[in-house]
């Protein structure tokens, strides 16, 4: 119950600083024009000193790279799905993006990391696990791909060229330069926050990246508009829970059985892939356009159905 306990209260602080947001908002504290700025310097700001902190003390181990892969490859496939499926139900290209980026990206880092914690308190190999999977099955995708799928779903451009012309603007954003240093400087294993020169640097860093999640979430909830019933919000709704919160983890599941990984790595690759969707998505497509007011009210609902079927996930694995 510690686990169920720990799942519920993460939860709950998603929806507590989401409904901050909304009373400043409605205090005239803050404005829905806020959100861009807040949104901004997130991916500006927080985003590339999370990355860089992150990759720049840690080389990729391969010989653990396979359940990352695998979560790659099912990520991939919910992009996919979700773009095919939007565009048969007739929804425009923003609509499709907020859509694609709620089916898709889960909050790994947010959610995954404390329950993994708590779930498996005293196996270090579950949470150097947890990290791998994250860093690559998640985040790369969400760091390179979130910023390039927000600017083409958010583009008004109707020429195809022009479209992925817009996306491109991700390899002259400050996330791929932090994405670029943070491998390099791993890879070279250069000095890191032990060295005294550049301790604050690093700390800068720390410090940047533990505001992430607050400020990302204060810009989703600034940017909430309560939408209307019927296809506007319960199809989108429909087509998230279906792909983000269900097939998708039954899928890691079935693929971690079938390449017959060991039992902690499947219910972590599990448990990862059942995390509700990611708060960066909906701050990606405020920053460029895209359809942000629906990517909020997915993110929301779909993070408070989440409670049930997160622990439905975690009573099958136990």
């Amino acid at each position: 119950m510690d686990v169920t306990h720990h799942l519920v209260n993460s939860i709950l602080v998603i929806a507590f600083i989401y409904a901050l947001a909304l009373l400043l908002r409605q205090k005239e504290i803050l404005t829905e024009d806020d959100s861009l700025v807040l949104a901004r310097i997130v991916t500006d700001l927080c985003l590339p000193a999370i990355i860089f902190v992150s990759l720049a003390k840690q080389s990729i181990r391969l010989d653990q790279v396979a359940p990352a892969l695998v979560m790659l490859g099912v990520e991939l496939a919910c992009i996919a799905l979700a773009w095919a499926v939007s565009a048969l139900l007739k929804f425009n290209k923003a609509q499709q993006g907020a859509i694609v980026f709620c089916s898709a990206f889960g909050s790994s880092t947010f959610l995954g990391y404390s329950i993994i914690m708590q779930m498996f308190p005293h196996t270090s190999q579950a949470l150097s696990e947890a990290v791998l999977i994250s860093e690559i099955g998640v985040g790369y995708p969400i760091f390179i791909l979130g910023p390039m799928l927000a600017a083409y779903f958010g583009s008004g451009e109707s020429a195809a060229k022009l479209q992925w012309k817009s996306s491109l603007v991700f390899f002259r954003s400050p996330v791929f330069f932090a994405l670029l240093t943070g491998l390099l400087w791993g890879h070279f294993q250069l000095p890191g926050q032990e060295n005294v020169f550049l301790a604050p640097l690093f700390q800068l860093g720390h410090v940047l990246a533990s505001a992430l999640t607050p400020l990302a979430i204060l810009s989703v909830g600034l940017m909430f508009r309560l939408p209307h019933l019927g296809k506007v919000i319960i199809v989108p709704l429909t087509v998230v829970i279906l792909l983000k919160l269900i097939i998708k983890p039954m899928l890691a599941g079935a693929l971690s059985t079938a390449f017959g990984f060991p039992e902690l790595w499947k219910e972590v690759l599990v448990l990862l892939a059942a995390m509700p969707p990611a708060v960066l998505g909906a701050v990606f497509l405020r920053r460029y356009g895209g359809d942000a007011a629906l990517a909020s009210a997915l993110l929301l609902a779909a993070s408070l159905v989440s409670g049930v079927t997160l622990v439905s996930v975690f009573w099958i694995l136990a």
